[in-house]
């Protein structure tokens, strides 16, 4: 379980800017290798956005959400960040990010207070549960809950911020805010579920 040391680092994901989002990180793969994986276009780059510049290029259509990914290096690793966006969260994308020997885990949440913790190893997602519910005591029926997010129930109030310590706890990368202030490179993608149509079971854990 994360330490409440780690939980309080991240209370700056209470920011409204960041009411629906998915940050990734994936271990194992090139930053072109991981937006070819979300439907990106390595060589068309859309230019280098901030966080909520992305709700600029959206335009006014409240009917039709266009898919925007943000992606930069840290060390071994590559982040993917989604604003309002959820194909960090699309099973079949975490298992070929992390398909020969690489990892995965990511983070996503909307405005309806939905959301899920998503890790896959080696091409096998080990955990899917909601978000609301960072830890438990049990893992339910219709989840993958790992034994690092088994415990007490997380007080309503952090559930964000403990998703956030998990991330930094299994991969061992900070997300730092300054990501989100930074202009990043950013690049249009399709709709998931759009994207991996003919794959049988690609929304399936």
């Amino acid at each position: 379980m994360a330490s409440d040391d780690l939980i309080r680092k991240y209370g700056w994901v209470k920011d409204q800017q960041l009411e629906a989002w998915t940050v990734a990180v994936v271990e194992g793969r090139a930053i072109d290798e991981v937006l070819r994986i979300y439907g990106g276009d390595p060589a068309a780059p859309i230019g280098e956005v901030t966080f909520t510049g992305v709700d600029e290029l959206r335009g006014p259509q409240l009917d039709h959400l266009e898919f925007y990914l943000q992606v930069l290096t840290h060390n071994e690793h590559v982040v993917a960040i989604e604003n309002n966006g959820w194909s960090g969260a699309f099973p079949e994308i975490a298992r070929r990010c992390s398909a020969d020997g690489g990892r995965f885990f990511s983070v996503y949440w909307n405005v309806n207070a939905f959301g899920l913790v998503t890790q896959a190893i080696d091409g096998t997602v080990t955990a899917n549960f909601e978000m609301i519910y960072p830890t438990a005591p049990e893992a339910d029926q219709w989840e993958r809950r790992p034994g690092w997010a088994i415990g007490p129930a997380t007080d309503i109030e952090v559930v964000r911020q403990t998703c956030m310590a998990q991330l930094e706890q299994q991969t061992g990368v900070a997300v730092d805010p300054a990501w989100l202030r930074d202009a990043q490179p950013t690049y249009r993608i399709p709709d998931p579920y759009w994207l991996y149509r003919d794959v049988p079971d690609a929304e399936h854990p």
